[in-house]
């Protein structure tokens, strides 16, 4: 008994630590190296599964598993970790410094955390740790493995919440199959304790019959838990709105070749520093130089960040043709149109289209939308994304030179107020930093100019992807600051905080988010990778409109427009009237043309495809094949079993009709003689049909006599097998066998048939084993005694 409970304790407990180091898998996307945490996970679960089985077969109560179990894992992650199981000394002081280092990178590092760094995964190791001993506890020292799901849901919560994407399919495959497992082990042993009913012969029980069986509990989870997954992976198919997204047919983010940018500028650092670079667009275009492709703009600034704010898209701003004039630009500004093919590929999912700015035309299959205040691109139906959509469109560039830039005035009346906002309470500091690197700057425009090369060569600044993330005050605070852990930063930092200055000068400014510079990859054709991604500033200047600057240095971005190098001439900036474009002649932005669209709320679910999901449809398929594959797996080892019975002898063909009778849900009479079982089984012997079974066929002996006669003649076999002396000369009995095995599939139904041969209960139920074991008792003797009970 201490031997069957020690097995079942193991078993449950395996399953436990196997099920969350599966699921701990989806944590694979925090580092560079997974293997760094994922191969002591795997050791630590078996330290906790193994002890804990062996303590609670032992009888050990439950408020002591836990601490022995904390003290022996603890003492393995330490030895892991420092060297030592014991962390005293020199093993606590490598401990103290190991765990320091990977704090010091988990708050400094996005993921995924390269190789290069002091690694986090001493900080992966202990919280799996923990999370493998809290479900060992509630699934195994508690009983209570429905509540241990919501400690696999909490690990899959952590990845999806703080890095994006969705789960592996396998991975959440193989983790609903444990956690099924998991529940049937602990119920069918709870189950298994009620014994059967009084007064009842173990051989009677009739499986049929009202009862708690193992075997439908077994159905029950394995039914629930198939509808479950399939429901699953099926439903967001078919239902656009539905935002579950358990499958994401990559790696991840950060290594994998799926990108998705709903938030653009969250999304750009994650995507500049994935190791490996992924190809995302073609153009096929007539422009020579196709840089600077624009995803999103980003006008609202808040103490916080920069976002895109509320954005006003009425149903006739469609990206189907022609698109209204260019804001600010006067009619004199000489201007060159290029002509664009884009075709995204189907990784790209983004709910902004990649366009060029200025842009005349714009053609895009599905519900698009521009705002005319920016002239970016929103997917305003739900699961709209640009993944494997092609789209034309035709670009302007205009010939702006730097005296006209200078001329510029008053902006007043031609953009919205919100470009030129700044948060209350800004430091004092950032407005001295503004005023101080332009202040021999005569005129707006040149104070633009001296911002940027203060940020490209004269202000002591460094572009580097490996710093913090983040744009608002206190990030922009630190970026501005001399000191030694100022002044270095991305395209993000940079970006952001020239637009602030900018605006601290009264320049209405913005931050634009796309890609920098394409590689040619064929006649007139360029090609977008995620590394090209990019963030810029644009300011506005009455005559030009909307234009760029460059402050990111050239380690970066090798240039800058070709405006910002040109001599300005001396002259009175106040002289000239602006030739731009008057208030009264703009277009209308839509304030009450239609409603107010949150780019947040446009395009979720974007990172699905646009089109046939092929991903999701292979991914099901894929699934779906394994499923059927492990279904037949019983099938194949019940059809191997009985294939080397047939000629094996007369106690091999008992065995092979005791796990028939078994599979067709027959009482195998355990602890009987072989004549008195097979007084029982003519009971349920049919006669072979000629055409179509009956859903009930009448059985009985008399329906069946060669079939009793080829038992009868097994039995002789067993007994003289069994009790005589002289013993069976072990020759097949082949012919017997197979009379006897047809006339019990003839007297069992329809039903209970398919069920042996597909689902056979010898191959996957207990039951079958206990019958193996008894029918094992029954052994001969060669000293005249009978062991077997005979009436």
């Amino acid at each position: 008994m201490r031997g069957r409970d020690l097995s079942s304790q193991l078993a449950l407990a395996l399953t436990a630590a196997a099920t969350t180091w599966v699921a701990l898998l989806s944590w694979s996307g925090f580092t560079a190296q997974p293997g760094r945490f994922l191969g002591p996970l795997l050791l630590l679960g078996l330290v906790l599964a193994g002890l804990g089985a062996v303590l609670r077969s032992s009888r050990v109560p439950g408020w002591a598993v836990v601490p022995l179990q904390l003290l022996a894992a603890g003492a393995s992650a330490s030895f892991l970790l420092s060297g030592s199981p014991v962390p005293a000394g020199p093993a606590g002081e490598r401990l103290v410094e190991t765990l320091s280092d990977a704090w010091a990178t988990a708050g400094e590092y996005a993921a995924p955390v390269p190789a290069s760094v002091p690694g986090v995964h001493p900080l992966l190791i202990l919280g799996g740790l923990v999370l493998l001993l809290l479900v060992d506890l509630l699934a195994c020292t508690l009983r209570r493995a429905p509540v241990a799901g919501l400690v696999l849901l909490a690990i899959y919560a952590i990845p999806v919440g703080a890095v994006g994407g969705g789960v592996s399919w396998w991975v959440f495959v193989a983790t609903a199959a444990g956690f099924l497992t998991l529940l049937f082990l602990q119920e069918s042993e709870q189950v298994g304790r009620w014994g059967r009913p009084l007064g009842t012969d173990a051989g009677e029980v009739d499986p049929a019959g009202f009862g708690v069986r193992t075997g439908a509990i077994r159905g029950s989870a394995g039914g629930i838990g198939a509808v479950a997954i399939a429901l699953a992976v099926a439903l967001p198919l078919f239902i656009p709105t539905l935002q579950l997204q358990v499958f994401d047919f990559g790696r991840g983010p950060g290594g994998g070749s799926n990108i998705t940018i709903v938030n653009p500028m969250t999304d750009l650092r994650r995507d500049l520093t994935r190791p490996r670079d992924v190809p995302l667009l073609q153009v096929r275009t007539d422009d020579p130089d196709p840089t600077y492709l624009r995803i999103s703009v980003l006008n609202r600034f808040s103490s916080n960040e920069w976002s895109s704010g509320d954005r006003n898209v009425p149903p006739d701003q469609v990206a189907d043709g022609r698109m209204p004039p260019m804001v600010g630009v006067a009619s004199g500004v000489n201007r060159t149109n290029h002509d664009y093919e884009v075709r995204v590929g189907t990784n790209f999912a983004s709910s902004w289209l990649p366009t060029q700015a200025p842009v005349s035309r714009v053609r895009a299959p599905g519900d698009w939308r521009y705002d005319s205040s920016t002239m970016d691109f929103i997917a305003y139906e739900r699961g709209l994304s640009t993944a494997g959509l092609s789209y034309e469109m035709t670009a302007t560039k205009l010939d702006i030179q730097a005296a006209d830039l200078a001329r510029a005035t008053s902006s007043s009346g031609l953009v919205d107020r919100l470009f030129t906002e700044l948060p209350p309470g800004l430091p004092t500091s950032v407005r001295n930093i503004a005023n101080s690197v332009t202040r021999d700057a005569p005129t707006r425009f040149e104070k633009a100019v001296a911002l940027q090369n203060w940020f490209r060569r004269t202000g002591g600044f460094t572009y580097d992807t490996d710093v913090a993330a983040g744009n608002g005050t206190d990030e922009l605070v630190a970026f501005l600051s001399d000191t030694p852990t100022g002044r270095t930063g991305y395209c993000e930092q940079f970006a952001s905080a020239y637009a602030v200055l900018a605006r601290v000068l009264g320049i209405p400014a913005r931050v634009a988010v796309g890609f920098l510079e394409p590689r040619s990859v064929g006649p007139r054709t360029w090609e977008f990778s995620a590394h090209d991604l990019h963030a810029w500033p644009e300011l506005f200047f009455p005559g030009a409109g909307w234009v760029r600057f460059e402050p990111t240095p050239s380690g970066r971005a090798s240039s800058v427009p070709q405006y910002t190098t040109q001599e300005v001439p001396a002259f009175n900036p106040t002289a000239q009237p602006s030739t731009a474009q008057p208030s009264d002649q703009l277009p209308d932005r839509g304030e009450s043309g239609g409603p107010s669209l949150r780019p947040d709320e446009a395009g979720q679910g974007g990172s699905g495809e646009a089109g046939f999901p092929w991903p999701w449809v292979l991914g099901v398929l894929g699934a779906v094949v394994g499923i059927g594959l492990l279904l037949l797996v019983p099938r194949v080892v019940r059809r191997a079993r009985r294939g080397r019975r047939l000629d094996a002898g007369p106690e091999a063909a008992w065995r092979e009709l005791a796990e028939t009778v078994t599979d067709l849900g027959i009482p195998w009479p355990a602890g009987r003689s072989p004549r008195q079982t097979r007084h029982h089984l003519v009971e349920f012997f049919g006669a072979p049909a000629d055409g179509r079974r009956p859903e009930r066929p009448a059985h009985g002996p008399g329906l069946a006599p060669d079939a009793v006669l080829a038992l009868d003649r097994i039995v002789d076999r067993i007994e003289r097998g069994r009790y005589s002396r002289a013993g069976d000369d072990g020759c097949s009995v082949r012919a017997d066998l197979e009379a006897c095995l047809a006339a019990l599939e003839a007297g069992a139904s329809r039903a209970a048939v398919r069920r042996a041969h597909w689902w056979p209960r010898s191959v996957v139920s207990r039951r079958s084993r206990q019958v193996r074991d008894v029918d094992a008792e029954v052994s001969p003797t060669r000293d005249g005694g009978v062991v077997d009970h005979v009436g």
